[in-house]
């Protein structure tokens, strides 16, 4: 699934962060690792110093996938001049990179907040492979764990979009051996607040005099939502249980589904989101595409984001 994994690096602790789940994808995938360094100058005795610090990081890399998974992989250290973004871009496209494993932090590697830095937000925004996010506070999941990867979270919204996640969700968890936990919210269904409502019933405009009545019964409506949710998941289980992956499902009731995402990977200690980007859904149904953009600022669990332009 992915042969090749792109490791962006800039010398800091925080761009470190990614590499132990770096680590354990390749461990059990057999896949090509990249570390890779952009500089800005030009300057041959800063470079020698960079390639020191990645060929001293690639040999660290080996021993402890070795050590773990009785496993040799291939290892290359790429430094280059030039802006970050555009350069890591460059390299997916130039060497067939299958997947992108990178901190949010800036091309400094000052710590971020609730806003990526640049180079981050430019490369989960354009290029068209599955990129691995980890955060600043990430770094306390790697102290004595024997796996970082333990549950994985597929959130869907109905969609044909979302489900894209599905099959690289599926062969991560089979590959690690781990259950996955599929999500979905049922968009909640409230009465209109541009016009007044009583008892389920709307009021629409007809003329300057006259008003309609529209009976609505919201209470149905939503119980049909979760009816739906319910046997889309059911369906979608049954046959990665046929894989035989443990998956289990949950469905709430909302209107923000990042924050429930959130809240769901919290209460059920999810260790990794794999969710589509760029989705569509209809009006009635939450929009995967911005909600994985919330996830990506503001979340806190590692996320996977596949890209559907790609798929």
């Amino acid at each position: 699934m992915f042969e090749r994994i792109l490791l962006p690096l800039d010398i800091s602790e925080a761009s470190e962060i990614a590499v132990p789940y770096a680590e354990e994808i390749a461990g059990v995938l057999g896949s090509e690792i990249i570390l890779h360094y952009v500089r800005e100058s030009n300057n041959d005795e800063l470079e020698r110093f960079f390639l020191d610090y990645l060929d001293r990081l690639a040999e660290t890399i080996k021993q402890n996938i070795r050590r773990k998974n009785g496993k040799e992989i291939k290892i290359t250290t790429k430094v280059a001049a030039g802006k970050p973004s555009q350069n890591i871009c460059e390299l997916v496209t130039k060497n067939s990179i299958d997947l992108i494993v990178m901190t949010s932090v800036s091309a400094s590697g000052l710590k971020i907040g609730k806003t990526l830095g640049s180079v981050t937000d430019h490369v989960c925004h354009t290029v068209p492979i599955p990129v691995m996010l980890l955060r600043s506070q990430n770094s306390r999941n790697t102290d004595g764990k024997k796996q970082l990867i333990n549950k994985i979270l597929i959130p869907l919204d109905g969609s044909m979009f979302s489900k894209k996640a599905l099959p690289v969700g599926e062969e991560l968890a089979a590959k690690l051996n781990v259950p996955i936990l599929l999500f979905e919210m049922a968009t909640m269904v409230y009465p209109s607040t541009n016009s007044p409502s009583i008892y389920g019933s709307d009021y629409v405009k007809v003329n300057d005099r006259d008003e309609q009545v529209i009976d609505y019964n919201y209470a149905k409506a939503n119980e049909a939502e979760k009816s739906r949710s319910q046997a889309e998941l059911m369906a979608i289980e049954q046959g990665i249980r046929e894989h035989g992956i443990s998956v289990d499902y949950r469905i709430t009731s909302g209107i923000d589904a990042a924050r429930e995402i959130e809240q769901i990977s919290k209460e059920m200690s999810v260790d990794l989101i794999v969710m589509a980007t760029h989705g569509r859904s209809g009006l009635d149904r939450w929009l995967m595409g911005s909600v994985a953009e919330k996830v990506l600022r503001y979340g806190k669990v590692p996320l996977l984001l596949i890209n559907v332009k790609a798929t």
